[in-house]
């Protein structure tokens, strides 16, 4: 099965005190029906066989529906990583054939073409004019921006809005349009997502890249896992807009949420499964004037899980939306927040897609009004409506052949 991974397997299972506390606080554990985490990871252990999987298809079924969000052993008294524990977990499914590439064929982005880079190039967005991570050496830059697949293709304006803040703080950036990678883990290609991201770093290093500064928390994750990153400096965007004395008033509040003028309206951070460790929540909370802003009943390491990660969609829809849905109605509404700040742009798209999906089911209108922190800081921001209706009628318009070639032939 490869040294990793059941390296990886055999210290959760032997860490593992099996108190079940991981199972009281996630769904997808209790619903299989196992008491703790060592019951996950005992059939998976050494080199299973796909009959040996296919014996025990509620354990399977768990891995597939987990988000990987971390959520269950953020309070582990013995420190167990669940994310990459189901992270290699998944792998060890898709190495027996327990899972293919069904539904993943579109997020290989170790490939030239993926859903990302064919919808920038179908709709024109690109960063041509922008100096690249790979003249970096070439114009003495040491900074590279990495701004995640989903900013930097749905809202590219704002990305350049950005990207010309880190210049005006005194930066000499360059910019990187690669994705960090996280979509070959949810498809458990462990050993081309290590691959491709080791690469990645490697080729930063030697243009001289020693700081990265990242948009989205998850890209952050994803880059620190890679041995080669070890001596790079990550920065969190929150931690240069608090540097820089960025303010968010309630009235930039008052007037995202929509609300008519001398209304009361608070924002809520919502932070991401992947800053358990505040380092984006911290100074973005930090921006908020006083009595702008209010807290959600779980928030930073307790934060709940948005619903996307883990393409859990393909596998259970529904529990995707009822995770959505438990953020924007139960914990928004439960302390009167009127805008929901994502500091992450996959838990915005999340949250976009989701609040579309319920005005299209006739749903009433929405209690909160859902953003990316970014679009509180900057002026430009996610038009979702044009990138979702872009998203769908490229399938089938003018490059419509050529999208289905390059994604699905």
């Amino acid at each position: 099965m490869g040294d990793i991974v059941f390296d990886r397997l055999e210290r959760a299972f032997s860490a593992c005190s099996g108190c079940g506390a991981c199972v009281d606080r996630c769904e997808v554990l209790s619903d299989a029906g196992i008491s703790s985490l060592r019951d996950l990871i005992e059939p998976f252990r050494g080199e299973p066989s796909l009959d040996a999987v296919h014996s025990v298809p509620e354990l399977a079924l768990a891995v597939r529906r987990c988000c990987m969000c971390g959520s269950c052993t953020c309070s582990c008294p013995t420190d167990v990583d669940a994310r990459s524990v189901l992270a290699s977990l998944r792998e060890v499914l898709a190495r027996v054939g327990a899972t293919t590439m069904e539904g993943f064929e579109s997020t290989q982005v170790d490939k030239e073409w993926h859903i990302f880079s064919v919808y920038r190039a179908v709709h024109g967005i690109g960063y041509a004019d922008l100096p690249s991570w790979e003249s970096a050496r070439e114009l003495g830059s040491d900074t590279l921006f990495f701004p995640g697949c989903t900013l930097a293709s749905y809202a590219p304006e704002l990305t350049r809005e950005v990207f010309s803040f880190l210049q005006d703080r005194g930066m000499n950036p360059v910019i990187s349009t690669d994705c960090c990678g996280s979509p070959l883990k949810s498809g458990g290609l462990g050993e081309r997502v290590r691959a491709y991201k080791s690469d990645m770093v490697r080729r930063a290093r030697e243009a001289g890249i020693a700081k990265v500064v990242f948009a989205c928390p998850g890209c952050r994750d994803e880059f620190s896992e890679t041995e080669e990153s070890e001596g790079m400096e990550f920065v969190a965007l929150p931690r240069l807009l608090a540097d820089a004395g960025v303010k968010i008033g309630k009235d930039r509040v008052l007037a995202a949420a929509g609300s008519s003028t001398g209304a009361m309206a608070r924002a809520a951070v919502f932070d991401s499964c992947h800053d358990r460790d505040g380092a984006f929540g911290g100074p973005l909370r930090s921006l908020f004037e006083e009595g702008a802003l209010c807290e959600l009943p779980h928030c930073g390491q307790r934060a709940l899980c948005c619903g996307a990660g883990g393409a859990v969609s393909l596998v259970d829809p529904d529990l995707c939306a009822r995770r959505a849905h438990r953020i924007l109605d139960d914990e928004a509404s439960s302390v009167g927040a009127a805008v929901l700040v994502s500091n992450c742009p996959t838990c915005s798209y999340t949250f976009a897609a989701q609040l579309r999906a319920d005005e299209r089911a006739g749903a009433a209108d929405a209690p909160v009004r859902s953003l990316n922190y970014l679009e509180l800081a900057f002026e430009n921001g996610f038009d979702w409506d044009l990138a979702f209706y872009q998203l769908e009628t490229m399938w089938s318009g003018e490059y419509g052949a050529w999208v289905c070639q390059q994604l699905l032939g």
